[in-house]
């Protein structure tokens, strides 16, 4: 029963819906990273091969989350970052962090494989390659393309490679 609450969960995460935008977020605790520094459009077509379309911003402030959905004739590729600084004030409060949320859906898939060099921890379960990165919770998802792990693991290094170039700046 607990793998179905945090399938629910993940699935809340990485298919938010609506207009959830929140403009001019700003917070205490650093810079807001958009998913989309994380992997260009340019990125996503070299390591996928599909000339994907501009990605859609999706916003989930109760957790810290961003998407960054790249669609394209059927294909899909999205780039969550999930970070203390989108986080809402409630969620800060209450000691929710990245790592939390990381390690709790981790928890539920015990038995998940990894890819080795991605990340400081990484898994594969539903909704595509979950990476913990300095205090950053990113997520990865091929859609159909999600069985090739050569293509999770070369996106996923990409991401973590950007990630470590746009959270020093």
């Amino acid at each position: 029963m607990r793998k179905i609450w945090i399938v629910l969960l993940i699935g809340s995460l990485f298919f938010v819906g609506g207009d959830m935008a929140m403009a001019g977020v700003s917070s205490a605790a650093g810079k807001v990273l958009e998913p989309a520094m994380l992997l260009s459009q340019e990125e996503a077509k070299v390591l996928t091969g599909v000339s994907f379309e501009a990605c859609t911003v999706k916003e989930q402030p109760a957790v810290g989350l961003k998407l960054c959905v790249y669609e394209k004739d059927g294909a899909l590729l999205q780039i969550g970052v999930t970070q203390v600084a989108f986080m809402d004030k409630k969620s800060r409060e209450g000691g929710t962090t990245p790592q939390s949320i990381y390690l709790a859906i981790k928890g539920a898939f015990k038995d998940a494989a990894r890819i080795d060099g991605v990340g400081d921890d990484n898994f594969i379960a539903p909704g595509g390659l979950h990476i913990l990165k300095d205090g950053y919770y990113l997520t990865v998802s091929l859609g159909s393309l999600s069985k090739d792990k050569a293509i999770l693991q070369a996106v996923g290094m990409r991401v973590v490679e950007n990630l470590g170039k746009h959270s020093k700046e």
